[in-house]
């Protein structure tokens, strides 16, 4: 990148000084810019280096800090996880009342390696501590929970995680909650490994603690992992995935994990299971405990359809619905569209109207979106966290959570990434298509400026087919054409120029280079969100430090550029340069030392949300904009004027800053965008989907949307493999609770 930077420096001389000083002083002014950008790009190349071996290596974390990384960890998930059981209605008013007990000792290890005792665990979902106290007592504290669709495998996790950190103390693991969708044993075979990559992207302010204050907390043993969803992992990589565990796993360390019992016991059939783990399963809820609950949900005195529904379920009449509730996916779902709908629900037990559970199934999840919105209206400002901040068209809501639906089943995960949309959506040949349209039109309105007019006709002429043309080859090769397509800028542009102005060379450059570079950036979107924090308090020393040793890289960078200028030019034009260089050094430090700053963690923050995550992200990709386009302006300005100055800061922090800092929001951006044309999704889709988790429709694990139930998600979009009888069948019962 150093490279190619100190290349467009290079081009962009070409243009600017025949533009503004003739062109006998071109080779003149090339031999000094050059220079002084080639050693720019060597101290660049050398800072990241350098920047890569410190995250790397890291400043150690001493134990004194890894200490106290595992109490801020504490805090964090605790308020974490107790929001998200308040936005899932996990106590209210109770939760709900599910029996568990021991599964089939086949599917488990030896009796004394799970417990010093014979093995007896049974309890309550309504009764969170006695089983917590069964949990503790468990020789290495190992736990699986298995069970059919629906059950409530996850929401007990989560109720013994919070009971867990309730009673956390500072010699204990800290709980932390894990998608196991995310963890691919072929490439991370220490499951430490992976849950430290977790730990640093939804906690970030761990690093505050030290570079490697989350790879200690999972080495150490100072985590007790609450693994969601083996049965989410591809069928090849399960068994894997136990194996992992038991290599890896310290003996002391505990662990819990969630599983549909089918996908549990083929994977440990004829095979060892997860070391010293207990495993248990739920008993169906009974009819009257269902009439109970939803009892406790009505007002005291029912109208006459409920009482006649509750009392067909206690009798044992009630039919397809009694087996429906037996689950707490089919309770919750009477629930949000009956009782929190305000809906009649004697139709429910008439066998002429849902004749089977699976009709009544598929009929709840028809109307669960509808039910969500009309129950739950917008308030003002969102000060309500169960309530959207807009109003929507349960319709259209429909059609926009389909489309999620459908990227996730092609894609075969439960987890929604925003910084992942355009893997999904969208190709690399129309990344480039719509780079080259976007940059096109910007670098021919900016550079239109500098000549006659010819700006926007030539950014179009360019810039469209540049960026088409890259886009064909994607991303394996955006680098190469980066170039290639810069150089044809430039003859396309000297062309022109002979035509109808100097202009068109300007055009030429921008349009062609940018947008070849673009191209190749876009292969930058797999990356994980960036991080930002701007806030001050407690850390104006790091601000001094960062700001000081940015300045010291920029002054640095002046005077071997002056040096150079000097060795080339003489000394007294030498000197003058090396002023306005060294100018430019220092602004560039300071920018650098702010972008540095704003990319350092602190302590105090709460885990990473998609929505925080995306800020973080667009913050800082506007930050490094602003600071390269001042950095720009100021620097050309005084080479070549104002107006290049201005020229040149706009397509700095427009084009280039987007490509060399960040381009998970820009690509992002650029997708949600083509998607909105299209009407597959809504402009402001981060607005849509928080309002889609206020009405209950979405949960949230780190800065992950998912689908509240894997039910509702099947429901959108049935698994490909499925026909249509198969389908309609099971696409109401298939969840991840």
């Amino acid at each position: 990148m150093a490279g190619l930077l100190a290349l467009l420096g290079g081009l962009v001389l070409l243009v600017v000084v025949p533009v503004t000083q003739g062109v006998d002083r071109a080779s003149t002014w090339a031999g000094v810019l050059s220079g002084y950008l080639a050693i720019a790009g060597a101290l660049v190349t050398l800072a990241r280096w350098r920047h890569k071996q410190r995250a790397a290596a890291g400043e150690p974390a001493r134990s004194n800090q890894v200490a106290q990384a595992a109490q801020e960890l504490q805090v964090a998930v605790r308020e974490q996880w107790r929001r998200e059981a308040e936005a899932r209605s996990l106590g209210d008013p109770d939760p709900m009342p599910v029996r568990w007990r021991l599964s089939d000792p086949t599917v488990m290890d030896h009796d004394e390696h799970i417990a010093p005792t014979p093995v007896t665990l049974s309890g309550r979902s309504d009764r969170i501590p006695a089983l917590t106290d069964q949990f503790r007592r468990l020789r290495r504290r190992r736990l699986v929970i298995v069970g059919g669709p629906g059950s409530g495998k996850t929401t007990l996790a989560v109720q013994l995680l919070l009971q867990l950190l309730d009673s956390w103390q500072s010699d204990e693991p800290v709980p932390v909650l894990f998608s196991l969708a995310s963890w691919d044993p072929q490439t991370q075979p220490r499951v430490q490994d992976w849950l430290a990559s977790q730990l640093t992207q939804t906690y970030p302010n761990l690093r505050a603690f030290g570079a490697d204050a989350a790879h200690k907390l999972a080495d150490q043993g100072r985590l007790l992992p609450v693994l969601d969803g083996l049965d989410e992992i591809p069928p090849d990589r399960r068994g894997e995935v136990i194996n992992r565990l038991n290599a890896s796993l310290h003996p002391d360390t505990g662990l819990i994990m969630t599983s549909r019992a089918t996908e549990y016991i083929e994977t440990v059939h004829g095979r060892e299971a997860l070391a010293a783990a207990a495993v248990i399963e739920p008993e169906p809820l009974t009819a009257s405990e269902a009439a109970a609950y939803a009892k406790n949900l009505l007002p005291r005195q029912p109208d006459e359809s409920w009482q006649a529904v509750l009392t067909a379920l206690r009798d044992g009449t009630a039919g397809p619905l009694a087996e429906v509730v037996a689950s707490p996916l089919g309770l919750w779902l009477l629930r949000t569209v009956y009782i929190e709908g305000h809906r009649d629900p004697q139709p429910l037990i008439d066998p002429a109207h849902y004749p089977d559970p699976p009709a009544i199934q598929h009929h709840l999840h028809e109307e669960l979106i509808p039910a969500a919105v009309h129950s739950r209206p917008p308030v003002s400002g969102g000060q309500d966290p169960l309530r959207p901040k807009r109003h929507h068209d349960p319709d259209q809501v429909r059609r926009w959570l389909t489309t999620l639906a459908i990227e996730l089943r092609d894609a075969k995960t439960r987890d929604w990434r925003w910084w992942q949309l355009a893997d999904h959506t969208v190709t690399n040949r129309q990344i480039g298509v719509a780079f080259g349209l976007m940059f096109g039109l910007v670098s021919g309105l900016v550079f239109g400026l500098h000549g006659p007019g010819s700006g926007l006709v030539s950014g179009l002429g360019i810039g469209l087919p540049v960026g088409m043309a890259s886009g064909l080859f994607g991303v394996a090769f955006g680098l190469v054409f980066g170039v290639t397509f810069g150089l044809v800028g430039v003859m396309i542009g000297l062309v022109h120029g002979l035509l109808i102005g100097l202009g068109g060379l300007v055009v030429g450059l921008v349009s062609g280079g940018v947008v070849g570079l673009v191209s190749g950036f876009a292969g930058g979107r797999h990356d994980a969100p960036a991080y930002v924090d701007l806030r001050l308090r407690g850390r104006v020393g790091v601000l001094c430090s960062k700001l000081a040793f940015g300045l010291l890289g920029g002054l640095l960078g002046g005077l071997l550029g002056g040096l150079w200028s000097g060795l080339r030019v003489g000394l007294f034009v030498g000197l003058k340069h090396g002023l306005m260089i060294g100018l430019g050094g220092l602004l560039a430090g300071l920018a650098f030392g702010l972008i540095s700053f704003a990319a350092s963690p602190s302590i105090g923050r709460r885990a990473s949300s998609p929505a925080e995550s995306q800020r973080g992200d667009r913050g800082l990709t506007i930050l490094a904009a602003a600071m390269l386009g001042l950095v720009a302006g100021v620097v050309f300005g005084l080479v070549a004027g104002p107006v290049a100055g201005l020229v040149f800061g706009l397509v700095a922090g427009l084009v280039i800053a987007p490509a060399v800092i960040s381009t998970r929001w820009s690509v992002f951006v650029l997708a949600s965008l083509w998607l909105a044309a299209r009407r597959q999704l809504p402009l402001s889709l981060m607005m849509f989907l928080d309002d889609a988790y206020r009405l209950g429709l979405l949960r949230i694990v780190g800065p992950v949307y998912q689908f509240r139930h894997a039910a509702l998600q099947d429901h959108l979009a049935p698994p490909a493999q499925a026909t249509p009888a198969i389908a309609a069948a099971d696409q109401s019962t298939v969840s991840v609770n």
